[in-house]
């Protein structure tokens, strides 16, 4: 089945399909980024708020990957649309 970037919010890479349904997301930054990365706070178009470090984003392209700040997180890392989100700024 084709997917269309377009008609997601983003793609979550996970670290285990189960996850731990009773983990809250910190959002918190716990130690600095690696050399090259920057921190990142998406801010989504349905309330969400996702903050962490990515090493590619730039304003007007389609999208961009982020390393979660929380290190306990189940997403490994994600690809963000940009579509889908209200703001983003690095921290």
């Amino acid at each position: 089945m084709p997917i269309h970037t377009i008609d997601l919010k983003a793609l979550f890479f996970v670290k285990s399909l189960v996850g731990d349904p009773e983990h809250v997301e910190k959002n918190e930054f716990d130690s600095a980024p690696s050399p090259g990365e920057r921190r990142i706070c998406a801010a989504f178009r349905d309330g969400e708020i996702l903050k962490g470090t990515t090493a590619d984003y730039s304003p007007g392209l389609p999208g961009f990957f982020l390393v979660p700040a929380d290190p306990e997180s189940n997403i490994e890392r994600c690809y963000v649309v940009a579509s889908a989100t209200k703001e983003v700024n690095f921290v």
